[in-house]
């Protein structure tokens, strides 16, 4: 029989907690007694090869860097009979905890994305495995942003084409204000509504978020005040995002019962991810007469919307709905984002949730017990009871919150426009309310500094006969128009070593690397330059501050693009990357010639196809190979039901 066994050695199980794997026998030991059962091979790959105790090892067993870990399962499967693939890797949970317990020491190189230049891709996800590279949404489509509170610093996001990841070393103090520390007294007490009896709580989320944590903080609050509680952890995969539930059950005495929340028993719903908030089996403990949920909107993605481009969030709406349907009042709170705002950190987030729920008057322990707690547990004492005040602010004086959070924000620079853009805009709509007058504002100033006016005049130009088609096709309809306008300048302004150079040298992106890592931080290009490419360098090299004059000379050679001394456009993927904004216009051109009523809204897919188009190099090769496939089907489609007869005779029907 030849099988290759993969055996994931990471010293703990759960992922959650961090519990001691019983029994486990060390690294070396292990791949000893495999080859004592007769495994043909073992090949340990690892994160650190140092600690790997080679001398104690059989002398047949290879140890191997962990990037090589493909080439490692390959050799296993050419191996006749049965092999073994130790995967040696300190869990990323544990690791994180250890840092901010002071316990390890953290690297302090950090991971910055430059999400102008990030194409959403998804490929920083499949090569990492990791849930802290978030898919973000922004004005120019899907980005990616590194979670820095998530980090694990492992640095495996780097690999791969792309050339949006910078690595930074922080120095200087990040240019953001600290609020003023929030007293006991400073919010309102709130009405106690929660009875003498039992009490039950659900507390719903992801692992490695603290869930389990903010179970036992609350369970020794109740304690503090003299109840008796009960709880129960169901814990996931912290390191996948797997799902944690903890039940807790708060009584006067000792109530001999299990502690977990049975059917539409629970008092107060805490749900700290949205989407585990919403799954049956957990929402069963709700009731619409009894229940009252406290929920983040926080999007926090699951592994499949980070590395697939077409998986994405549901509509905040359903997620509201599902919830505030089983229960009979909901309180709902962007906790991620304000604990961004609050501590720079999202791991604040759960106990500005605890903050909220306590001012609901459900929770039938004092604020004082809480607070008692959160410092029992020795972990950020001022932060977490800083976050659980604000959190009660969030809910009890809404306004004095924003008002802090607005006063100790920098204001944002107002958009530059480039010189020409009101114009050009004004040729195809004047009316400055609309969607469409907001897009090309924005698109046509960037085309212009992208290459130059004449450039972003053949833009505008399309898009105005599109206008002026979808007009006298669908009366009041701007729906193409506004797919054009938004995916016509995702084809054009495609990112070549110019564009690149141009997107790195913004100075937004130079104010939010100070604002997050200080004035005097350094910071570092991660590229891939063609020539090393073409050279057989597969790796990225890191290029410092010394690199910027290159760039500034790349950015302002961005007017050759197209011309005979535009060495770059000679390279395959700069003549795709022409072809297929020729291509498109084509495309939308013959679709234009069917449009009614009845496809409008098959026409607009065909226009918003471009949006699947992403990545550098290999990545964005197979895209097109995609889109074109979906583009040709398309257009089949419309002819198709446009005019039957010649569709079937194209298809040799």
């Amino acid at each position: 029989m030849n099988v290759t066994f993969k055996l994931l050695y990471n010293g703990t199980v759960a992922m959650t907690g961090g519990q001691d794997a019983v029994g486990a026998l060390p690294v070396d030991r292990l791949a000893a007694t495999l080859l004592d059962e007769g495994v043909t091979k073992v090949i340990i790959t690892t994160e650190d090869r140092a600690r790997i105790p080679r001398a104690l090892l059989p002398k047949s067993v290879k140890v191997l860097d962990r990037a090589v870990i493909e080439d490692a399962l390959a050799e296993l499967k050419a191996t006749t009979g049965v092999t073994v693939l130790i995967h040696d890797q300190e869990c990323a949970a544990e690791k994180r905890r250890a840092r901010r317990r002071g316990k390890a020491q953290a690297p302090t190189t950090r991971v910055w994305i430059n999400e102008r230049i990030c194409e959403g891709c998804g490929d920083c996800g499949r090569k990492s495995n990791c849930l802290s590279v978030h898919p973000v949404p922004t004005e120019f489509g899907r980005k990616t942003r590194i979670d820095q509170s998530s980090c694990n610093l492992d640095y495996s996001c780097l690999d791969g084409d792309c050339p949006a990841f910078m690595t930074i070393e922080p120095a200087g103090k990040p240019q953001r204000a600290e609020l003023p520390a929030l007293a006991a007294t400073d919010v309102a007490e709130p009405a106690r509504t929660a009875g003498a009896g039992s009490f039950g709580m659900r507390i719903t989320g992801i692992g490695g978020t603290g869930i389990v944590t903010t179970s036992q903080v609350l369970s020794t609050a109740a304690v503090i005040d003299g109840r008796h509680a009960r709880s129960l952890d169901q814990t996931g995969l912290a390191q996948k995002g797997g799902a944690v539930v903890s039940d807790i059950k708060i009584t006067e005495g000792v109530v001999e019962q299990g502690a977990k929340i049975g059917r539409g028993q629970c008092d107060l719903y805490l749900a700290c991810d949205p989407l585990v908030a919403t799954d049956p089996k957990y929402l069963s403990a709700a009731s619409p007469d009894r229940t009252v949920a406290v929920m983040t909107t926080t999007e926090i993605p699951t592994g499949e919307m980070v590395v697939d481009t077409a998986v994405g969030f549901p509509a905040p709406d359903a997620v509201r709905h599902a919830v505030g349907g089983a229960t009979r009042q909901l309180v709902a709170l962007d906790s991620g984002s304000l604990a961004r705002q609050l501590f720079d950190d999202e791991q604040y987030a759960n106990m500005l949730l605890v903050g909220a729920a306590y001012q609901t008057g459900l929770l039938p322990m004092p604020a004082s017990a809480v607070e008692e707690a959160i410092a029992l547990n020795g972990v950020a004492v001022d932060r977490n009871v800083q976050a659980f005040r604000r959190g009660r602010q969030a809910v009890a004086d809404p306004e004095a919150l924003h008002a802090a959070l607005t006063d100790s924000t920098f204001p944002e620079a107002e958009p530059r426009l480039a010189a020409g853009t009101t114009e050009l805009v004004a040729s195809v709509t004047d009316d400055e309310g609309s969607e469409l007058h907001r897009l090309l504002t924005v698109r046509v100033a960037d085309l212009i500094d992208y290459q130059d006016r004449r450039y972003a005049r053949t833009y505008v130009d399309f898009v105005k006969a599109v206008a002026v088609a979808e007009r006298a096709a669908v009366v009041g309809s701007t729906e193409v128009t506004e797919a054009v306008a938004r995916h016509l300048h995702k084809l054009m302004a495609y990112k070549d070593e110019y564009e690149v150079a141009r997107l790195a040298l913004d100075p937004v992106v130079d104010d939010q690397i100070t604002a997050a890592f200080g004035s005097a931080s350094r910071r570092s290009y991660r590229l891939h330059p063609p020539v090393l490419r073409a050279a057989g360098m597969k790796r990225k090299v890191s290029l410092g501050s010394w690199f910027r004059p290159i760039l500034g000379l790349l950015r302002a050679l961005r007017r050759v693009r197209g011309t005979r001394l535009d060495v770059f456009g000679l390279q395959h993927m700069r003549r795709i990357e022409r072809e297929l904004v020729d291509e498109y216009r084509e495309s939308i051109n013959a679709a234009l010639g069917f449009l009614n009523e009845e496809n409008l809204a098959e026409v607009r897919r065909l226009a918003e196809l471009p949006d699947a188009v992403r990545g550098y190099e290999g990545v964005k090769l197979a895209t097109v190979e995609r889109y074109r496939a979906d583009k040709a089907r398309i257009l089949l489609e419309l002819q198709e039901s446009a005019d039957p007869k010649s569709a079937g005779a194209e298809r040799g029907c």
